[in-house]
């Protein structure tokens, strides 16, 4: 039930952002940070993909996503896992929910994430499997 009214705020804000006669400003957590895909696990309900990155604030950080899949396989819904290590003393936890769809091969991910330290995000992530690469670009919302 929560990530229903997470996911229906982040479809909200998503119509909010391109509506005419509405404007959404916010402002870059920092600047887009390049993934690297470690590993892809498929199942028959859903996938799961984990990448790791260095982050900015939040240090070293670790990612899972388990992606569940729309009728079409073209699209559907996921959730979130992050750690992020600064230092020995220093370590982020971030959880969230998402929508994803497929461009070609790529995958195109938008998500909500609550941060350990209070903060919120809006996370657009690009993903290329062919690859094993992405992108990550994380707005402030709170």
């Amino acid at each position: 039930m929560r990530h229903t009214f997470l996911l229906c705020g982040l479809l909200s804000l998503a119509n909010l952002a391109f509506a005419d006669h509405h404007q959404l400003a916010i402002d870059a957590r920092q600047p887009i940070v390049e993934l690297d895909v470690t590993s892809v696990t498929l199942g028959d309900d859903t996938s799961v993909i984990n990448a790791e990155s260095k982050m900015g604030v939040y240090g070293r950080v670790y990612l899972s996503f388990v992606l569940s899949s729309n009728a079409t396989g073209n699209g559907g819904t996921y959730t979130f896992q992050g750690r992020g290590y600064v230092d020995d003393e220093t370590m982020f936890s971030g959880s969230g929910v998402g929508v994803w769809h497929r461009k070609g091969p790529t995958l195109v991910m938008h998500q909500l994430v609550n941060i350990s330290d209070g903060t919120v995000n809006f996370d657009r992530i690009v993903m290329n499997p062919l690859e094993r690469t992405g992108t990550l670009a994380a707005y402030a919302l709170k």
